[in-house]
């Protein structure tokens, strides 16, 4: 079981006063509660919908979301690093708050959340050969392409790699099955709100679920804006002090917050598994997971 630690910060005792931000209008973040279906995705047995990742990226949770994390407590979810979004994908009917400091993650977010099926279904395939700055569409949509031309990199790639030149696992790149499944799922994400910031100007105030899954400690160095430049004494500060249900993210080794052992998961390197681990304000057991919590 888990169980709420007294002084998560060990050595950390002072603490800043944090202003706390108004909460915007429309962010209500009550208990849980069905909301509108906009499709028909998927339909999972707890009565929540769940939408396929819009593009891979690296360390995303979307395949380890359901088995390995406990379920959001609360009506909002909030991603402070919002990334692809793997958590919120499997919630996707809740009210969702993405917040992404890398302008282009956020811009494809702010782009899914207003293009129409119609325009996904009509950006083209990309030749062997060829570029996504040859493609006569908005730089949003390129970005968007350039996700999908790689496995689960950290930004957009400008032409195909390898294994998508080859033709290997073809639904797993730029195609007719990608863009159908994303023109497919957008209607479904139009309640969502995306705001292009860093962590700690998240607009959100009052209790939440939130996931944190912040570039990490010691192997986040491959994003545009990585670990290198977190200031991870504040992180933990503000992470303890948020309402609500709080779960952050992280791999062993990182010593930020007293992180408990989850899981050993796949990653796309062939052979190469990650041991992840939690740090939770809430006393539970994360789903279909034996936790290490040292009692």
């Amino acid at each position: 079981m888990w169980r709420k630690a007294k002084d998560p910060l060990g050595a950390m005792t002072k603490r800043k006063k944090v202003e706390s931000t108004p909460l915007l209008p429309g962010l209500d973040a009550s208990p849980a509660r069905e909301a509108p279906t906009r499709l028909a995705p998927k339909r999972l047995t707890s009565g929540t919908h769940h939408l396929r990742p819009f593009f891979g990226y690296y360390g995303g949770k979307w395949r380890d979301a359901l088995k390995n994390y406990p379920p959001p407590h609360f009506g909002m979810i909030v991603e402070p690093f919002a990334g692809s979004a793997g958590y919120a994908l499997r919630y996707a009917d809740r009210k969702v708050v993405l917040c992404e400091i890398d302008p282009i993650l956020a811009g494809v977010w702010q782009y899914l959340i207003r293009v129409k099926p119609e325009e996904i279904l009509a950006i083209p395939d990309l030749a062997p050969d060829g570029s996504v700055e040859d493609l006569a569409v908005c730089q949003e949509a390129r970005w968007l392409v350039g996700f999908w031309l790689n496995r689960a990199t950290a930004s957009p790639r400008k032409r195909p790699s390898r294994w998508m030149r080859d033709g290997i696992r073809p639904g797993s790149f730029w195609g007719q099955r990608v863009r159908e499944t994303i023109a497919s799922q957008v209607g479904a994400i139009r309640h969502w709100k995306v705001y292009t910031c860093s962590y700690a100007d998240c607009p959100v105030a009052g209790p939440a679920t939130w996931f944190v899954d912040p570039p990490y400690q010691l192997a986040g160095k491959h994003y545009r804006f990585g670990s290198e430049g977190l200031d991870f004494a504040a992180l933990a500060e503000w992470c303890t002090l948020r309402a609500g249900q709080v779960l952050v993210c992280e791999n062993a080794g990182a010593t930020w917050l007293p992180f408990q052992h989850l899981a050993e998961v796949k990653t796309t390197r062939a052979g190469r598994r990650s041991l992840e681990v939690l740090w939770t304000n809430q006393a539970e057991t994360s789903p279909g997971t034996s936790l290490d919590t040292g009692t």
